[in-house]
């Protein structure tokens, strides 16, 4: 007979025990949300099906680990923040660059540029949703920050676009740099100590 464990705990289905993963998967999905947790690995017959992307039609045997979301958001932040560790001194790196250097060089290193705002944006968008579910007390000052830093972004493409290196090197500094530093310090002072009290709790 088929059997799914959930956190270690052998699950019990109204009913039969269904016999698609894919509709275990969708169970407990939503079982779990309505808990504030989410799958985090689905390992059907010792393969993690989350991690391949593949998910079998029978099975044997259904593993289920999850994670409050509180615990999820914190752990995505604190992978991030570790990521973007040096991204402050770069980004101060190639601010001082910019005028110093021909713009060919600037325009070719735009992609590497953007490469290094591509985690602090995402960061800040996959952030909204939790923000909009519980909203903390830290909500506003996240959608401030989120905010300004979409504009800023749209300013610094407008001036890659336009060849502008004075435009460029003014929003990079004026704008952008302190919109990142006012997030990494929302995110120390702030979100995280938020949510390892939240993880500590639970």
């Amino acid at each position: 007979m088929s059997e799914v464990i959930a956190d270690g705990e052998e699950v019990v289905f109204d009913g039969d025990v269904p016999t698609d993963p894919n509709h275990v998967y969708e169970l407990l999905m939503g079982a779990l949300s309505e808990n504030g947790r989410a799958v985090v690995k689905f390992i059907v017959d010792g393969v993690d099906t989350v991690a391949s992307g593949d998910t079998p039609s029978t099975y044997d045997k259904i593993e289920v680990f999850s994670l409050s979301h509180d615990e999820l958001t914190l752990r995505l932040i604190i992978e991030s923040m570790n990521h973007l560790s040096t991204a402050e001194k770069e980004f101060e790196a190639y601010i001082r660059n910019i005028l110093s250097v021909a713009w060919s060089d600037v325009f070719q290193r735009m992609n590497e540029f953007i490469t290094k705002v591509q985690p602090f944006a995402d960061l800040l968008d996959n952030l909204s949703p939790y923000a909009q579910t519980y909203n903390p007390p830290w909500k506003e000052s996240l959608e401030k920050v989120t905010r300004e830093q979409a504009e800023s972004l749209g300013v610094i493409l407008t001036s890659f676009q336009q060849g502008n290196p004075s435009s460029l090197s003014d929003e990079l500094s004026i704008n952008f740099l302190p919109v990142f530093k006012r997030a990494r310090k929302l995110f120390s002072e702030n979100i995280i100590p938020f949510l390892q009290e939240k993880v500590k709790v639970a």
